[in-house]
């Protein structure tokens, strides 16, 4: 049975009510004879989500996303 795709990405972590999802950029990995042998991540950003709603994204490490979840926190 076929599932569907998570446009989100990667499940990271959950800090209070916020989740943390990583989503990779993929450049495609060249070996010699064969062109594309598979994709290799060239980079990751981490998005913070509060239900279905993205609430900041655009961070460059999982740490960054954490400190701005907990910052967020004490806000509310």
């Amino acid at each position: 049975m076929a599932t569907k795709g998570n446009s989100r990405g990667r499940y990271m972590t959950k800090v209070g009510h916020y989740d943390i999802y990583g989503k990779d950029s993929y450049r495609p990995k060249k070996d010699g004879a064969s062109k594309h042998i598979g994709a290799e991540v060239s980079s990751t950003e981490f998005i913070i989500y509060h239900a279905k709603k993205i609430v900041q994204k655009g961070f460059k490490t999982k740490e960054l996303a954490i400190e701005k979840a907990t910052e967020l926190m004490g806000k509310k």
